[in-house]
């Protein structure tokens, strides 16, 4: 059994920032990821409103704070969370390691939602993806769907249009979500063919052939991509009195939990809006709150 004073549940942003501002006030923290570090923004070809860099990939982000995390010495735990227990102790119950701590962060973010269709999950892989960053290189010059109408959607269209030999843009409404300049950058892309629609079924053998929509419209593709929007990944703590209606983590200012000395930061709590920034000014506030806890023990 390992222990230490904080238990940091998720390698994101939000789970690695609050890590430096534990490590560098001289607490003891572990990082737990089931995964690969950095979350979600490893999945971004380009972020263009990180303060300091005009333009930086996700990846590349992702190793700087990597390398940050590696110089103060934090140390990484690669295993699966299956349940917080916050009894007369707090332990994390992974699949390999239980882990004892004082305090609890989680930091575990959200995933794609789905659409939930006929053949969705059969072909899942086989032409369906929900990564453009991951899986867009395998489809170079042939025809792909993207599903959505927000910033994601249309920033993987964007990207595969570097790619692909022609980009169908599915939304079911004529009005996008997304923030302007994007829309203004995909009318630029000769490649990029906006359609109007709702997707009923995935069809093909082996590998996805064509989309189906609800108009019964058919669509020939050799991939679709999802981006239709994200659920917090919170199933593991439904034992706990800590999660809204909705599967969000509920918080007060100090972005702790109804169970003291467990807190929440990042993509998996509730609130408007979910920015990289936003995420790694909660989890520098939330650490903060426990080192003046700690101090005044």
């Amino acid at each position: 059994m390992k222990k230490t004073t904080v238990g940091i549940i998720g390698c994101g942003v939000a789970g690695m920032t609050a890590a430096i501002y534990l490590k560098r006030a001289g607490i003891s923290c572990l990082l737990i990821e089931g995964q690969v570090p950095g979350g979600q923004i490893i999945d971004n070809d380009d972020i263009e409103n990180y303060p300091g860099f005009s333009k930086i990939s996700g990846s590349d982000l992702a190793l700087a704070i990597l390398k940050q995390l590696k110089e103060l010495e934090v140390e990484i735990l690669y295993d699966q969370v299956k349940e917080i227990k916050n009894g007369k102790t707090k332990q994390i119950l992974c699949q390999k390691e239980i882990i004892e701590a004082d305090k609890i962060i989680i930091a575990t973010g959200r995933h794609p939602r789905k659409l939930e269709v006929k053949g969705e999950e059969q072909l899942r892989r086989k032409g369906i993806s929900y990564c453009a960053i991951c899986d867009g290189s395998l489809y170079k010059e042939k025809q792909i769907l993207v599903v959505g109408g927000g910033n994601s959607a249309l920033e993987a269209a964007l990207y595969l249009s570097r790619l692909a030999k022609k980009v169908i843009l599915l939304h079911r409404r004529e009005n996008y979500r997304a923030e302007s300049f994007l829309v203004e950058r995909l009318k630029e892309k000769n490649n990029v063919i906006c359609q109007t629609g709702e997707v009923e079924e995935f069809k093909g053998k082996d590998h996805l052939e064509s989309v189906i929509l609800k108009d019964k419209t058919v669509l020939s593709c050799d991939a679709a991509f999802i981006y239709i929007g994200q659920l917090p990944t919170t199933d593991i703590f439904q034992n706990l009195p800590i999660l809204g209606s909705d599967g969000y983590i509920k918080v007060d200012s100090h972005f702790q939990t109804k169970e003291k000395g467990i807190y929440a930061i990042g993509d998996c709590i509730k609130k408007e809006s979910y920015q990289i920034v936003i995420a790694m000014g909660e989890a520098a506030t939330c650490a903060l709150s426990i080192v003046r806890g700690e101090q005044n023990e």
